[in-house]
Parts: structure tokens; C-alpha cells; sequence
């Protein structure tokens, strides 16, 4: 017999599903790599808190940041993205190193290397975000003044 507590978490579960399925779908791809950027910052957070606090047997946290950054590193086009994405590429797979390195010896400050590398690159997509949304609102005036 299904309890009520079993219906109620399903449901949830379906309709968070539902909910980060739409996120995605209504993301621009600079929002999404941004989107990317916050979970492995959270995830890799969460796995220096873990280690500073003794908890080092847990590295599911560092396994969740490298499947980010390797998402990351699979998504790039290194044909039209030229140097910029040869730049990513070494940066990513530079991380991916140091964070294995520091899953096998609960190393933090491998970790807050890896750390500070994100934090700057998602600061950089923030700010071509911003520059994207300041183009659209112009284009949005100038069509407006021109009606």
C-alpha cells in the first residue's frame, strides 16, 4: 500500500522535474553555462566545508563538481570558439586534474584553487550576460521609438 508521505514526495518530485526541465528549456546558453558555473561552486563548497570540518571519507561532492566541469569541457566547440574556447579547454581540464588529485587526498586547497578559477570565470559570463541583456534592452527601445 502507498502512503499519503509517498504520493506527496512523488508528486514533488515530478513537479520539481517539471520545473527545473522548464528552467532549461527557457535558458539562453549563456544562462545555462552560468547555471553550471553555481552548481559546481556549490558543490565544490560544500566539498571544502566537508574536509575542513573532517569529513573526508564524502568526496561525492567533488565527484559532482568534476561532472560539471567535464559537462562543461564536452560542451565546448573548439572550431568557432577558437582561442577563447582552447583557453576554457585548458582551464577546465587543468581543474579536472587538480580536483581528481584532491578526491584522492581530500586536499581543500586543490579544491579552492579549482574554486577560485570558477568564481572568476562565472564572473565573466555574468558580465557578457549583462552585456547581452543591455543590447536587447536598447534593440527593444530603439523598435519602440520607432513604432
Amino acid at each position: 500500500m502507498i502512503t499519503n508521505y509517498e504520493i506527496a514526495r512523488k508528486l514533488y518530485s515530478n513537479a520539481q522535474t517539471a520545473y527545473i526541465k522548464a528552467d532549461v528549456e527557457n535558458s539562453s546558453p549563456v544562462d545555462l553555462v552560468i547555471k553550471l558555473y553555481d552548481g559546481a561552486i556549490t558543490y565544490l563548497s560544500s566539498a571544502i566545508r566537508d574536509i575542513n570540518g573532517g569529513k573526508i571519507n564524502n568526496n561525492n561532492y567533488i565527484r559532482k563538481g568534476i561532472a560539471i566541469i567535464d559537462e562543461l569541457l564536452q560542451s565546448l566547440n573548439i572550431k568557432e570558439g577558437g582561442e577563447i574556447a582552447s583557453s576554457l579547454q585548458d582551464l577546465y581540464l587543468y581543474m579536472l586534474i587538480e580536483l581528481t588529485k584532491a578526491n584522492m587526498s581530500s586536499d581543500a586547497a586543490r579544491i579552492e584553487h579549482a574554486l577560485k578559477i570558477l568564481i572568476n570565470l562565472k564572473e565573466g559570463w555574468t558580465q557578457i550576460r549583462e552585456g547581452e541583456f543591455r543590447r536587447n534592452a536598447h534593440s527593444i527601445n530603439t523598435l519602440t521609438l520607432q513604432a
